[in-house]
């Protein structure tokens, strides 16, 4: 622990109607073994209990804040703006950090000031003794693999899960903050507009430091899939003005498209 009064990171939450996960979200970021931190908690216009929760937890590490309805957006922009460390962090309500995350994407952001945005990958999270061992697992950062993320990354997926970011404070100067308009795709667009500007140094640690929690309230599984596959499309179609694409680059974004409108049943056996 730094023995400082300057908080290193601020870990931003938003929670809408998440009170299932929101539990599981903030003990594992209290069962954290790097403790300079705060955790911002914003909660966007809950209605299933969460405000009665947040208000029940005594933590000085914890900072509620209880928004009307406002939006995802205008949810992570009020998180930034109050946030007060060095480095930010991100965690999604339903999602689930493993104890030693800050600790390690701390020392990375620490040791290699030239990178700007460390995420990793991720596991699905199903509540198996194995799931809840890797959540306690001791990682030691210098041992990890690296890899610079380039323009090619996001033509096939979105490779910088949202749960998983830590990030340098002041590249938002580099870059505005969320899109706050947006209604869906807030972290893709983000990451693409810090890719297009070729500012921002954004790596991916090739270990999960994140479980994900997958239902049917998610935004890609819901009735408004369309349009986000739609608005991912066209996300897409920017990295590819900012590669000077090829025809074979356009053609993959298309046949992706397509192959998100199959139904999810369909896509999981191809995933088997």
């Amino acid at each position: 622990m730094e023995h400082n009064n300057k908080i290193k990171i601020s870990v931003i939450t938003t929670t809408f109607n998440s009170i299932k996960f929101l539990p599981y979200c903030i003990e594992s970021i209290q069962k954290q073994t790097y403790t300079n931190y705060e955790h911002i908690i914003i909660n966007d216009g809950s209605s299933d209990g969460s405000k009665e929760y947040l208000d029940s937890i005594s933590d000085e590490k914890i900072r509620v804040i209880h928004l009307p309805r406002s939006g995802r957006g205008k949810s992570l922009n009020k998180g930034l703006y109050e946030s007060r460390g060095q480095y930010i962090a991100i965690l999604d309500a339903d999602d689930i950090s493993i104890s030693t995350r800050l600790e390690v994407q701390k020392n990375i952001l620490d040791s290699k000031p030239e990178y700007d945005l460390i995420s990793s990958l991720f596991e699905i999270y199903k509540g198996t003794d194995a799931d809840k061992e890797k959540i306690t697992n001791l990682i030691d950062s210098t041992l990890l693999n690296l890899k610079k993320l380039i323009s090619s990354d996001f033509i096939y997926t979105n490779p910088i899960c949202h749960s998983s970011v830590m990030m340098r404070k002041d590249i938002f100067k580099k870059v505005d903050n969320y899109d706050d308009r947006r209604t869906e795709l807030f972290d893709f667009e983000l990451w693409i507009r810090m890719l297009i500007t070729n500012k921002v140094k954004m790596y991916l640690i090739t270990e999960a430091l994140v479980f994900r929690n997958l239902h049917n309230q998610q935004y890609f599984e819901s009735k408004k899939r369309l349009r986000y596959l739609y608005q991912t499309y066209l996300l897409r179609r920017q990295v590819l003005g900012y590669m000077k694409y090829s025809y074979f680059y356009h053609i993959v974004i298309i046949f992706i498209l397509f192959y998100g409108l199959l139904p999810r049943y369909i896509r999981k056996h191809f995933m088997n």
